[in-house]
């Protein structure tokens, strides 16, 4: 039997390591947040997604010779589609065996997931075998994230957020943002992201971090040259975060979603 992990676009996984791991992306050409953005235009595409990018993502593996699919979706309350498992299955008509699992996470705390589930299989696993190593991923995955437009996230119901114009150092755990911080100047609150990533990790050597941003390359460059130069972690990856992400946590975020093995 063929087995292909299938994510959810906002997961945010690097294009190069889908590629390489055979990951589907649902949509394949969701487009990324590289540029300024106005917060106006970035309200008016916080939309829900409906199902449509999961089934044809679906349909494509099944049409590639997939005879068993592993869905992982983004569980952050802003990206999923309602009913998905149902909506699936029913497109799918029976002719392959489907889970569709929720990640509980957000970004690459359900990118990890899924890249955990790919190597599992590439490593000769199966169904069974992917859904056990993104569950393993997903009791230790940790988001942290500095929100420059915190007012956004009430996209997605934070409604605690809503007349914030501070920047906020905040955890994603699913749909819910944990408050960790308010800080007046951009450079206080990065500082605190990466003092609090840093002192949550044990072995650096055993660690694997995702940086993220939304249009902010050189700040998420930098973070990278120094976890790289400090912690030496088994694997480090920038990941910009999808337009849709974006509408959610603001242009100029910056984040660090890492567990260890």
């Amino acid at each position: 039997m063929t087995v292909a992990v299938i994510v959810d676009a906002d997961a945010c996984v690097p294009a190069a390591l889908a590629a390489a791991l055979d990951i589907r992306i649902a949509p394949a050409d969701a487009p990324l947040l590289l540029e300024s953005e106005t917060i106006p235009k970035l309200r008016s595409e916080a939309v829900e997604l409906d199902a449509t990018p999961a089934i044809e993502a679906s349909r494509a593996a099944t049409a590639d010779g997939a005879t068993e699919l592993l869905y992982l979706n983004v569980d952050d309350g802003f990206g999923s589609a309602d009913g998905l498992a149902e909506q699936l299955s029913a497109a799918l008509d029976g002719g392959s065996r489907l889970v569709v699992d929720s990640s509980e996470g957000a970004l690459m705390g359900c990118g990890w997931q899924a890249i955990a589930a790919a190597e599992a299989i590439r490593d000769g696993g199966d169904l069974d075998a992917a859904l056990a190593a993104a569950r393993g991923v997903r009791a230790k995955v940790r988001v942290i994230a500095m929100l420059e437009h915190p007012e956004l996230a009430t996209a997605a119901g934070a409604t605690a957020l809503d007349q914030m114009r501070q920047r906020v150092l905040a955890e994603l755990r699913g749909a819910d943002l944990g408050l960790m911080g308010l800080y007046k100047e951009r450079d206080d609150a990065l500082q605190q992201l990466r003092d609090r990533f840093a002192s949550s990790i044990k072995d650096g050597r055993r660690a694997h971090i995702a940086v993220h941003h939304a249009a902010a390359g050189p700040g998420a460059d930098a973070l990278a040259r120094w976890i790289e130069r400090e912690l030496s972690p088994a694997r480090l990856v920038v990941a910009p975060l999808t337009r849709h992400a974006a509408a959610r946590l603001g242009p100029r975020m910056l984040g660090i979603a890492w567990y260890e093995d």
